[in-house]
């Protein structure tokens, strides 16, 4: 009982940015995931370069969607928070996220990783991501 506990008070409702971030997702809408990191946001995949921009991240998402949709999948995305730093205009986001793949013949997937996200709320007060870094939280 003491561990469940624990666990309630660790894990936090991500919010309404994640809310959306997961409806854009859903629908394999690049344009639309894409809109919720800022012009100039940093995507740090597991592997290889730094990616830096809107456009550069809106293309990483896009090759991700078509392959999916070339395959027939559907994809949903959940998250839940471990911490939340809020300075300002500025918040830090550590947490997970499951990844749900759905073949065309009902097959599911899933994936679960660990992420630290920095969101900056613009001057229009919508928060978007800076900074995005995600890898496996999988146990080899």
């Amino acid at each position: 009982m003491i561990a469940l506990a624990l666990l309630l008070l660790t894990l936090q409702a991500p919010g309404e940015a994640y809310e959306r971030f997961a409806a854009a997702y859903a629908t394999l809408d690049a344009e639309r995931v894409s809109a919720l990191y800022t012009e100039d946001a940093f995507y740090l995949p597991p592997s290889g370069e730094v990616v830096r921009g809107r456009d550069d991240v809106r293309e990483r998402y896009a090759r991700a969607f078509d392959q999916s949709r070339k395959q027939g999948h559907t994809r949903r995305i959940t998250f839940e928070l471990v911490d939340r730093v809020v300075a300002g205009d500025v918040r830090n986001d550590i947490g997970y996220f499951t990844i749900i793949t759905t073949s065309p013949d009902g097959h599911t997937e899933r994936f679960r990783g660990k992420f630290l996200k920095v969101w900056r709320r613009n001057a229009d007060g919508v928060w978007r991501i800076q900074a995005d870094s995600y890898s496996s939280a999988e146990r080899p």
